[in-house]
């Protein structure tokens, strides 16, 4: 065989001055810079900035609490409040605080707490959510009563108030709460 035939059977070959051994020669590409991959970390850690930023400032919101409400019911001026202010899904307390004409706390009241669920915007109830739950409110102070409610789900609620003193009925009124 001639000195050709060995190099092409894969003997050592010299290109250019430079020995190969079996390898194929590196052509020189030029590198493409892409702006994929610093894109998708730069968006990826706004995003997470703009979750952790929201997250903070939803648990950090003080939610505005509505104002106690207040209502002539029969002789007496009831206030209505609930613990905590702004009630969340599960147990609460309901308030009721009476006095009479002259501004004296009641503490000779029968006080009924009624509360349901509204189901729609104009306040109508499905058939099926069940009967409203009832409660007696007891004195818990010159003038105040409460009672222990669970909220069952996020929503409005409407909470009816009944008083009775010395055996005969004041008269009722309801009040709305929005449990978040």
């Amino acid at each position: 065989m001639t000195e050709q035939g060995n190099r092409a059977m894969g003997d050592q070959d010299e290109v250019n001055g430079h020995q190969l051994s079996g390898m194929k020669p590196r052509t020189a590409t030029a590198q493409r810079r892409t702006w994929a991959g610093p894109m998708a970390i730069a968006l990826a850690v706004v995003a997470a900035a703009v979750v952790l930023v929201g997250g903070v400032y939803l648990a950090l919101m003080r939610v505005p609490a509505a104002p106690p409400r207040t209502q002539q019911i029969g002789s007496v001026r009831v206030t209505f409040g609930t613990d905590p202010r702004v009630p969340w899904t599960g147990p609460a307390e309901l308030s009721v605080s009476i006095v009479d004409g002259r501004g004296t706390p009641v503490t000779d009241a029968a006080v009924t707490l009624t509360y349901d669920m509204e189901t729609d915007s104009i306040g109508r109830r499905m058939a099926g959510m069940g009967a409203p739950a009832r409660m007696a409110a007891h004195l818990d102070g010159p003038g105040r009563y409460v009672a222990p409610v669970t909220f069952t789900m996020a929503g409005q609620w409407r909470v009816r108030v009944a008083i009775a003193r010395g055996g005969r009925q004041e008269g009722q009124g309801e009040f709305l709460v929005t449990v978040r």
